[in-house]
């Protein structure tokens, strides 16, 4: 055959597993919420070993005038193929634990049973055949064994995961499937095509290396889309943090200005009402500049509130936890309600477990304010992909559209005249925009519903 091509097809084939490896190895995975991205290195560990396995037959193949068959040369290139067809293997029985499959357990034993028997055909097999008919048959079971049968379960295992990353959020599914079954194309050529058939059937088994090259590189294209998902959340969420710190100085400065004079007039008050002595009709007047002071003094209160910005101590925590907490601080007013709770208890989030609560607690009580008549609450729970969602449904006929775009603007209030601050709604919006969340208000049936978007854990 002519040095020549086989050079070029030697040098194209192991660049092939190469340029797998740093396809990986040059992105940063450390921050990606895909589980697959934590078995990534191990895939492109394969794609070195594969790689320097097929450059160095190749070396060995160019000068093998120069080297003098040995056992050391054998076993070498035996070890350098069952190594990097173990590392795939690997690869395999980590993908096992988040795919759909029923007989896990199973399937590893099996695996572990096959790589007892080989290892024991081994020693077998060297005291009974001599080393090169030893050496032909163990690269020959290889290939079949670990070549093929590693190869075909691994892509199996990422066709199976490709839906999950569709249903969680991340990506579509094509890319991991097409990664799937390239690699599945590619274990079925290492078992059918040895290294003395036509160089014909050999580009085949380039082909399928090249199509795993392919079908990876759009796989890859999802991490970059996350990570840039991740830039421009937390540029967006500083932007915000900047505006909020700006706004809580200035308001916090006004507050404070606002509260010396009102705790000052408070005093006068007092002091006015016990030298007028018992005259109703003055005590009236002074009860209403009291009750006037005392309403200032709330609502100077709430902008300090709204104004401080608590930072986030985020951890993670399950949502019906906090629901079950913000529903037991408002227990006494809810027991003339019919509650209707659903919440899927393996939905995870990262955020403040305090914050959270005050938010539902808030949500809860107003839907209580406004339920007059039919005393019903639903609250939901459940998954949207990368996001967890709440939803509090009362049945207290809802708000006129007009309301609904300025319900969650500071000082806006339904409630009647000295009920109500108007913060309660713009503070629990500000807390779940600190959690990179939405807060969605809309009429639904016979109320409100009130819907809280939360990022999920996916860790």
């Amino acid at each position: 055959m002519d040095m020549l091509i086989l050079f070029k097809f030697y040098l194209i084939f192991g660049l092939a597993f190469f340029a797998v490896f740093f396809a990986i190895f040059f992105r940063n995975l450390k921050n990606s919420h895909i589980t697959i991205a934590r078995y990534l290195p191990m895939f492109a560990i394969f794609g070195l070993l594969q790689g320097f396995h097929v450059w160095s037959d190749f070396y060995l193949l160019l000068y093998e005038h120069e080297f003098v068959s040995s056992k050391g040369v054998d076993t070498f290139r035996a070890l350098k193929m069952w190594g990097s067809f173990l590392t795939l293997g690997t690869f395999a029985w980590r993908m096992m634990d988040h795919t759909s499959w029923q007989r896990v357990m199973f399937i590893r034993i099996s695996m572990l049973v096959v790589l007892a028997t080989f290892v024991l055909g081994l020693f077998y097999r060297y005291t009974q055949l001599d080393y090169d008919q030893f050496i032909s048959e163990t690269l020959h079971q290889i290939r079949w064994i670990f070549g093929m049968g590693s190869s075909v379960l691994a892509g199996a295992t990422v066709y199976t995961y490709a839906k999950r990353i569709e249903g969680e959020g991340f990506g579509s599914a094509p890319p991991f499937q097409w990664l799937g079954i390239s690699l599945i194309c590619y274990g079925l050529s290492v078992g059918f095509i040895d290294d003395g058939m036509s160089l014909w059937f050999q580009c085949l088994r380039l082909l399928c290396a090249y199509g795993m090259l392919l079908a990876l590189w759009y796989a890859l294209r999802v991490f970059d889309e996350e990570r840039d998902n991740q830039l421009q959340s937390y540029v967006q969420l500083t932007q915000q943090e900047a505006k909020l710190i700006e706004l809580g100085e200035l308001t916090s400065a006004v507050a404070h200005e606002i509260k010396t004079p009102i705790s000052s007039a408070m005093m006068s008050c007092d002091l006015l009402e016990m030298q007028l002595g018992d005259d109703e009709k003055h005590k009236r007047q002074i009860d209403r500049i009291r009750y006037g002071l005392t309403r200032a003094s709330e609502i100077s209160q709430e902008v300090l509130n709204y104004a401080h910005n608590k930072q986030i101590n985020r951890e993670p925590l399950h949502l019906h936890n906090i629901i079950k907490s913000a529903l037991s601080l408002n227990q006494f007013r809810l027991e003339t309600f019919q509650l209707d709770v659903s919440i899927d208890h393996r939905l995870q989030i990262s955020g403040d477990p305090g914050l959270l609560e005050e938010v539902f607690s808030n949500i809860i009580s107003n839907a209580v304010d406004a339920s007059s008549e039919d005393r019903s609450l639903t609250i939901k729970g459940f998954q949207d992909k990368l996001f967890a969602i709440v939803t509090f449904s009362d049945h207290g006929g809802g708000m006129p559209d007009s309301v609904l775009q300025k319900a969650t603007q500071p000082f806006f209030t339904t409630k009647a005249k000295g009920e109500g601050t108007g913060m309660g709604l713009a503070l629990c919006k500000q807390i779940i925009l600190q959690h990179n969340g939405d807060l969605r208000l809309y009429n639904q049936g016979k109320g409100l519903t009130v819907e809280v978007r939360l990022p999920r854990n996916t860790q």
